[in-house]
């Protein structure tokens, strides 16, 4: 009786033991082919790297997308900043990272198109990334301070051609955006200028206006202070089109044909992200770019909401990139 009872008993643990093995094999499979297909996305918590220090234009418009996708999704959303090495660190985090969906984070011209060229950063921005949506376009505006006498862009033209000192211009530092902006405006009109960088956007403007340098390029949120006070012109902004954040001011490409120097800011995940939660995540990041107070809250800081297809976002870091490349390269760039 006892050979039979354990007989009984070893055929009912391979029973068990073959239950379970086709268990974890069968069950894990079907779950790991929904995370990827992305049915159940989201289900638990996403992470929002921004790379760059809490408080600024970055931090500021990431987390009204976290906000919104919060919201929408009725997942927590929980916003990680990695600043440091103009961005490059928290960009290289997020490619590290696992393409599950869960994971994303902001890019913009800087961190995609232009640092890449002008230092070693730890990773690839045309291969390492899954495109989600644009974000946001944003103009610079050629600024002037008393010190000069035009109040147009032709006249400004006219005004450094005829100087007999080389006209300077202000920038954040060498690599920055405004710096950069300035380089191609230089090569446009084929005049020369001398490039001063200062420590930031702030100091830059502030020389400006104390007369230390000419002019400079800016933002349309760090100027508009300086232009309602008479301390600063706007001669022109970098669109191919008036900006509809400063239409009175004329775009440059009415005097310089062809003039368009416009920044952006996108959402990213790291490569080879489900097609399927890449589509999920566009669509949601889209509505919330299309709500009236998402846009007013973006027009404040100077941007425009910009909603996209991932294609739209990838063509454009690809353009962007091949032309800052090109002009960095050409002008042998260097950051501080």
């Amino acid at each position: 009786m006892a050979y039979v009872h354990q007989k009984k008993m070893l055929s009912y643990i391979r029973k068990l033991a073959f239950f379970l093995i086709a268990f974890f094999v069968a069950g894990p499979g079907q779950a790991q082919t929904e995370d990827a297909s992305g049915s159940s996305w989201p289900d638990h918590a996403i992470r929002f790297i921004v790379s760059f220090p809490p408080g600024g234009a970055t931090d500021i418009i990431s987390r009204e997308i976290a906000a919104g996708l919060q919201e929408r999704t009725k997942q927590a959303v929980a916003v990680e900043n990695v600043g440091g090495a103009s961005g490059s660190i928290g960009v290289g985090r997020l490619a590290k990272s696992k393409n599950d969906g869960y994971t994303i984070g902001l890019g913009n011209s800087g961190t995609f198109t232009m640092t890449p060229y002008l230092q070693k950063v730890p990773y690839n921005p045309r291969t390492d990334f899954t495109p989600v949506s644009m974000l946001t376009e944003y103009s610079n505006v050629l600024v002037v301070g008393k010190k000069m006498k035009a109040k147009s862009v032709p006249e400004f033209i006219k005004e450094a051609q005829s100087s007999p000192e080389v006209l300077t211009y202000g920038s954040a530092g060498n690599g920055s955006s405004n710096h950069m902006t300035g380089v191609m405006f230089a090569n446009a009109t084929k005049l020369k200028f001398l490039h001063v960088p200062y420590k930031g956007n702030n100091p830059a403007l502030l020389a400006v206006i104390g007369g230390e340098v000419d002019w400079m390029f800016a933002t349309i949120s760090e100027i508009k202070p300086f232009l309602e006070s008479g301390k600063l012109r706007a001669l022109g902004v970098s669109s191919l089109r008036a900006d509809p954040l400063l239409p009175s001011v004329p775009p440059i490409s009415d005097t310089v044909s062809g003039f368009n120097v416009v920044g952006f800011m996108g959402l990213f995940g790291p490569a080879n992200m489900s097609p399927d939660i890449t589509k999920k995540l566009t669509n949601e990041v889209n509505e919330i770019l299309t709500s009236p107070g998402v846009i007013e809250k973006f027009a404040r800081l100077g941007m425009r909401a910009n909603p996209s297809s991932p294609e739209e976002l990838a063509e454009r870091v690809n353009a962007d990139g091949a032309l800052w490349k090109k002009a960095i390269a050409d002008e042998q760039i260097k950051t501080n």
